[in-house]
């Protein structure tokens, strides 16, 4: 299966070709803010850098968020007018779980995915390592330092490690303040292969979303 995969929730905007679970082609732009009048061309460079035809796309992955308001909006933008175009199934991943993703076999390891949502808080999410693949422990959430902290003590349970990728490395010192375990922030950023792993576990399983009703993950409004 070959699929198209969108980001554009982060600092970086991305796009991506992944066939039966193989990156063949990506890309990474400087401004999300152009993604979509410049998506096409974009899409025909990624084609050519895979030796691929539009004909050839089977589904499209895109990252909901959460994440940066503007960007969330214009990464869905783009991901349901290629589904509908092409008339292929459409696949909306949350950003933090694909951020996760890569480290889902980090046993006895309580995952803790973060981007920074300004204005001294965090978007994050726990996850745990279970038979080699990710459990969710927690809804993406976005919180300030102290609520944080109490929320880690809450699902640690007793493992004891506490990885936190993404952008933990940018949070005010607050939120590494009275954490449990031994604590590893690592930077990590979403990858395609990531997002079309996430969107073939539910692909095989016939679970995709509708172009016009799919919806981003905000958790707050923009003028919050």
């Amino acid at each position: 299966m070959l699929i198209v995969t969108i980001e554009t929730c982060t600092d970086t905007s991305t796009m991506g070709l992944v066939r039966d679970g193989v990156v063949v082609a990506e890309g990474s732009f400087p401004s999300r803010y152009t993604l979509v009048k410049r998506f096409i061309p974009r899409l025909e460079w990624l084609l050519s850098e895979a030796g691929v035809s539009q004909d050839e796309l089977q589904a499209v992955a895109v990252a909901r968020g959460p994440g940066a308001f503007t960007g969330v909006r214009i990464g869905l933008a783009a991901a349901k007018t290629l589904a509908q175009w092409r008339q292929i199934p459409l696949v909306g991943v949350s950003t933090l779980e694909a951020i996760a993703y890569p480290f889902r076999r980090c046993a006895d390891t309580l995952l803790a995915p973060m981007i920074n949502a300004r204005r001294q808080q965090a978007y994050t999410a726990f996850f745990r390592s279970e038979g080699g693949a990710l459990r969710r422990l927690s809804a993406d959430l976005v919180l300030s330092a102290e609520p944080f902290v109490e929320a880690v003590h809450q699902h640690i349970d007793g493992l004891p490690h506490l990885l936190l990728p993404g952008q933990a490395d940018s949070l005010p010192p607050a939120f590494h303040e009275s954490l449990p375990g031994v604590v590893c922030p690592v930077y990590s950023i979403i990858t395609a292969h990531a997002l079309a792993a996430l969107a073939t576990a539910r692909l095989e399983q016939g679970d995709v979303d509708d172009p016009m009703t799919l919806a981003p993950i905000y958790l707050r409004s923009a003028a919050d």
